[in-house]
């Protein structure tokens, strides 16, 4: 993610009537370098530069970010991985390494037949595959 996504972040929190702090540009900053990191592992990466961040104020930075829809939580194993992304995109969850890693749209299709649409009438839809990922693969086999 390039400069212009921190651009659009930016102009999409203020025109939904957000603040753009320094938390929110940290935390932002944070989202654009790991991948689909846990609350969890945000707080850590940012211990060095912002000693005196709690825990709770990265938690709320994120429940606030997600409010506004800048930032997109995905529930998995009784916690939440966050990223910031454009477009919808299903994604694929290695049970070996825990990684959650992005499909590209347009990779899976779902078909959903009209009265599921008029009894539910869903908002999105959200596929997560499960297996073992290309390079837990390889260990397994012992390539390197």
């Amino acid at each position: 993610m390039d400069g212009s996504i921190i651009d659009t972040v930016i102009a999409r929190i203020k025109e939904r009537g957000g603040r753009v702090t320094v938390q929110r540009l940290a935390i932002i900053n944070v989202l654009m370098r790991l991948d689909h990191p846990t609350a969890e592992e945000i707080y850590q990466f940012m211990q060095d530069e912002f000693p005196t961040l709690s825990f709770t104020t990265v938690y709320n930075t994120l429940k606030s970010l997600k409010e506004l829809g800048v930032v997109h939580e995905h529930y998995q194993d009784e916690r939440s991985r966050f990223e910031i992304t454009e477009e919808p995109h299903h994604h694929f969850h290695c049970v070996v390494c825990d990684k959650l890693i992005d499909i590209e749209p347009g990779k899976i299709s779902l078909h959903m037949e009209p009265e599921v649409e008029t009894e539910y009438s869903p908002l999105e839809t959200k596929v997560v595959l499960e297996g073992i990922c290309k390079e837990c693969r390889k260990q397994e086999a012992g390539q390197p």
